[in-house]
């Protein structure tokens, strides 16, 4: 008598979730930019501003939020499809959500010239989750080349690391140069590690189809 082997679970469904997810995150913030440009300068100010205004709080948390669900969502597609990862892409994707935590649970400083103890936290964690995710992602594409089934996606990967790291550098360098954009870096950096998490999730689509 042969035994049938359950089929292991398609990733597919969840790495689609986590895109719609990471969808409607950027609608989120694009709203709140276009409906708080009056009193949150794009040019200067950073995404964290939101959560300073009356009707801005909720939407930036529930944007933030849906980043970290669809991210986990991701992890665990990844592990479903058996990508090939390093201890230390493990450490630095968690790291990366612990930051995205912080971020959600502590508010920012009020202002540049009032500093509190939640505000320091809140910078400290974004610079936890702009600072370990880009490396995540070259560690990442090294494991993924060493791979015959997803060297392919690791040039891809890698490039996207590449411009995460050097958007994030920027957005660090504006906290020491008042003269360079703050506000635009950061929307640039955010966009960037948005812009790996689905390349990473379009990777792990089309190597287990």
């Amino acid at each position: 008598m042969t035994t049938t082997l359950p089929r292991p679970t398609r990733p597919a469904p969840l790495l689609w979730t986590a895109i719609g997810m990471w969808g409607i995150a950027q609608l989120l913030m694009g709203g709140l930019a276009v409906g708080l440009a009056q009193r949150v300068d794009p040019w200067r100010d950073p995404v964290s501003d939101y959560a300073l205004q009356r009707w801005g709080r909720a939407p930036f948390l529930i944007a933030v939020a849906l980043v970290l669900a669809g991210g986990i969502a991701l992890a665990v597609a990844a592990r479903l499809a058996g990508l090939p990862r390093s201890r230390g892409v493990i450490v630095l994707f968690g790291l990366w959500g612990a930051g995205l935590l912080v971020v959600v649970l502590f508010r920012e400083n009020p202002s540049t010239t009032v500093v509190t103890l939640h505000g320091e936290i809140h910078r400290f964690g974004g610079a936890v989750l702009f600072g370990c995710f880009p490396f995540a992602g070259r560690s990442l594409a090294r494991s993924l080349s060493a791979d015959p089934r997803w060297s392919a996606h690791a040039g891809r990967l890698r490039w996207c690391a590449a411009l995460a790291l050097y958007t994030a550098a920027s957005f660090g360098l504006a906290q020491f140069v008042p003269a360079l954009p703050e506000g635009l870096l950061e929307r640039l950096a955010l966009t960037a590690e948005l812009g790996m998490l689905v390349t990473t999730a379009l990777a792990v689509r089309t190597a287990t189809r």
